[in-house]
């Protein structure tokens, strides 16, 4: 009895110790909790939102993917997260990773100091205001092809680089006579890839014509229109208010050459005439055409022959801070070695594998982004 009433009493102690405890425990749990409270509430709401982002600091926030160029880059608009560090640009990094069309994996890297496309890395953001005239206009000499049809000009770099102002050669045995650079240096075997924009001021139904000798195509708003060899053909499209993506392709092969770009609207709407477009409906972004075009070291005048790369000009930045909006072009030649457009928009056009772009910052958090090339037109938005 005396054993069991022991017993009995150490447990009731025992109890009473572990209740004495945690009650305690609880009591520091609340008393903890009001000074955090009071501390939240006497901050200011700037530090309010950086407490509740402290989470996903040093992370970039990627704003929007799209083809940057003719030649296979992607353009991409970020931030670094708003309770991030200031990062240097040696920190940050890009993983470019896809599986193409033939099942093949190719993966690519670089880090924001480098961009082959540009003097310099990643820059301040200016938005791309589609309003400088005129289309987008790269030559290439296609000499021994003997090719009635488009030749493929992927992974290509063009011969001469300008701009046109409209697409209207009429068929002629000469040298074509451009708006810039006078008459081109080839009469055969020569190819023309022109793209910008087409501004549409009322919605509705279009129609596009090309009349060409030799071969074309021609895309509006990333659909193909119309194609064809040596004759002239239409299609129609639905078209909204705004400055409409625009692509043609020409090749000529020997003898006569020639192409115009027509268009008309439906009789109820628009009131356009069948017409050559004009110009002052056609435009391209600032970045898409070499700003230094013009005579200088390996440059015929008014080309960017031997400057293929040359930039809107802009600004790099060695540092990123957090709140600014910038823009980097993702350049699969980051090493500085044989150029490759793997992964690139127009090797990954209409593939149904997607591509995947990772951000990743020194000692900080990536973020990754997937998407799917429905059209390799420069300024088309992937994500």
């Amino acid at each position: 009895m005396n054993s069991k009433r022991c017993c009995d009493n150490s447990n009731v102690g025992l109890g009473a110790m572990i209740i004495f405890i945690a009650s305690g425990i609880v009591a520091c749990i609340i008393l903890a909790t009001m000074i955090r409270m009071v501390e939240v509430t006497a901050q200011t709401p700037e530090a309010i939102a950086k407490l509740a982002t402290r989470e996903v600091a040093d992370k970039l926030i990627v704003h929007e993917i799209y083809v940057w160029d003719g030649f296979d880059n992607y353009g991409v608009i970020l931030e670094l997260s708003p309770a991030s560090e200031s990062k240097p640009v040696e920190d940050l990094y890009w993983i470019l990773k896809c599986t193409d069309a033939n099942d093949d994996y190719y993966s690519f890297w670089g880090d924001f100091t480098n961009d082959k496309l540009q003097a310099g890395g990643v820059h301040e953001f200016t938005p791309k205001q589609q309003v400088i005239p005129g289309l987008k206009a790269e030559f290439f000499s296609n000499e021994g092809m003997n090719s009635p049809g488009l030749v493929d000009l992927t992974n290509r770099l063009p011969d001469i680089v300008t701009v046109e102002d409209d697409i209207n050669y009429p068929k002629i045995g000469g040298a074509w006579t451009t708006d810039r650079l006078g008459n081109l240096p080839w009469v055969n075997e020569f190819s023309l890839r022109a793209t910008g924009y087409i501004e549409i001021t009322i919605p509705g139904l279009y129609t596009f014509e090309v009349n060409a000798d030799d071969g074309y195509q021609l895309w509006v708003d990333g659909q193909d229109i119309v194609d064809g060899i040596n004759s002239a053909n239409n299609g129609d499209i639905e078209l909204d208010v705004g400055k409409i993506p625009i692509h043609i392709e020409y090749n000529e092969n020997f003898g006569v050459a020639g192409l115009e770009l027509w268009w008309e609207s439906a009789p109820d709407q628009a009131n356009i005439g069948r017409q050559i477009v004009p110009a002052e409906r056609l435009f391209h972004d600032a970045n898409m055409v070499d700003e230094f075009i013009g005579v200088g070291d390996g440059s015929a005048a008014g080309t960017s022959i031997g400057n293929p790369f040359a930039s809107e000009n802009w600004v790099s930045v060695e540092k990123l801070e957090p709140g600014v909006i910038y823009e980097i072009s993702v350049d699969q030649d980051i090493t500085g070695g044989p150029l490759t457009t793997k992964c690139g928009p127009s090797e990954m056009v209409n593939v149904d594998t997607k591509v995947e772009l990772i951000f990743i910052v020194a000692r900080g958090d990536s973020t990754s982004n997937e998407f799917r090339v429905h059209s390799d037109l420069a300024g088309t938005k992937l994500v």
